[in-house]
């Protein structure tokens, strides 16, 4: 799809916003962080509030630039989602407000259920689901891939996680036990209905903002490189810190950890091309923080440059199969966006 010379130059200026916010919020939320906590940062909870700015900035592009994206429903998710946020946010640096369940604040517990049973009564109605289309918040085509992508990619991953094992690459942090490994993921699983906030406030910024914007200024193969590339980088406070692999050299290591990110960014990216909706992304990443959290205790720790090869290739030879797909020159894909201003 060609784009005239007016588009191009609205889409880098929204390209510059997102990214200047983006970055700039979070290495100085991150490097305050750095200064108060020091390595003791990862185990902290700014991390995670971090998580949501890439969707924050994607929201406030969005009105600055009076983006066509912006119908009536999903103002009301998204404004939803922004108090959601705000709730997880407070109740996770501050207090629960009404107490917690387990590791979980109660109200966010709450009010995060809602917002994801209101964007469910909007996916319900046509004429409603239509409006969300522009904004990738409609649960979109291809419905049957959110059942094969996410069982693939799982399996990929664990098989990944195995083979360091078995090859003696790496041990769990508790014992081996596969037993121990399915019955623990399970409830992870189900919390996805309420910890959902924290992947969407990535991913809608990665997989919606930045790809869409990405692909229309540079075509899909460099846009998707492009986009995990800028990912990995949105990370490097946190990779200063030694958050990938605190026993190595900090360049060979972050060089396997951007090829890494540019591995899933064509993961994802082909998940939300070919079903047109954020929701299989924000799946995707929740599914890898249950993987590798439960793969750790039980199957492999993977937690040097070496142990973690076998992911690399594994998911890379699954990316590089995705991307013989021609949903990456597809016009309409490649140059899809969010309609722009009005």
């Amino acid at each position: 799809m060609t784009i005239t010379l007016s588009e191009r130059g609205r889409l880098k200026s929204e390209l510059c916003f997102f990214l200047i916010i983006a970055f700039g919020a979070t290495f100085l939320l991150e490097l305050s962080g750095i200064g108060m906590y020091g390595s003791k940062i990862l185990s902290s909870r700014i991390p995670s509030v971090s998580m949501f700015i890439p969707a924050i900035t994607a929201i406030i592009c969005l009105v600055y630039f009076k983006s066509t994206a912006l119908t009536r429903e999903t103002k009301l998710f998204l404004a939803c989602f922004m108090i959601t946020a705000g709730l997880l946010i407070f109740e996770m640096v501050f207090y629960p407000i009404l107490g917690s369940a387990g590791p979980y604040p109660i109200l966010s517990i709450a009010v995060s259920f809602a917002t994801l049973v209101l964007v469910i009564i909007l996916n319900l109605k046509g004429t409603w689901r239509t409006n969300l289309e522009s904004a990738k918040l409609s649960f979109g085509k291809n419905r049957l891939l959110y059942i094969i992508l996410p069982v693939l990619f799982s399996l990929t991953y664990i098989i990944a996680l195995l083979l360091s094992y078995s090859l003696g690459l790496s041990l769990p942090f508790q014992e081996f036990n596969l037993t121990l490994f399915f019955t623990t993921i399970g409830l992870p699983l189900l919390t996805l209905v309420i910890s959902w906030p924290i992947f969407f406030g990535e991913e809608y910024g990665w997989r919606f903002y930045l790809q869409d914007r990405m692909f229309a200024l540079f075509g899909g193969y460099t846009g998707v490189v492009l986009v995990g590339l800028i990912w990995g980088l949105w990370h490097a406070p946190l990779m200063l810190m030694g958050m990938n692999f605190p026993n190595e050299s900090f360049l060979p290591a972050n060089i396997v950890y951007l090829v890494y990110t540019i591995i899933v960014s064509v993961i994802f990216g082909y998940a939300v091309l070919k079903t047109g909706s954020i929701w299989i992304a924000v799946l995707l990443h929740g599914l890898i923080d249950i993987i590798v959290n439960t793969g750790r205790a039980y199957i492999s720790g993977a937690d040097t440059i070496v142990s973690f090869l076998p992911v690399v290739v594994l998911l890379g030879v699954f990316a590089l199969i995705l991307l013989r797909s021609n949903v990456w020159t597809n016009e309409k894909n490649a140059g899809e966006n969010d309609g722009g201003t009005t």
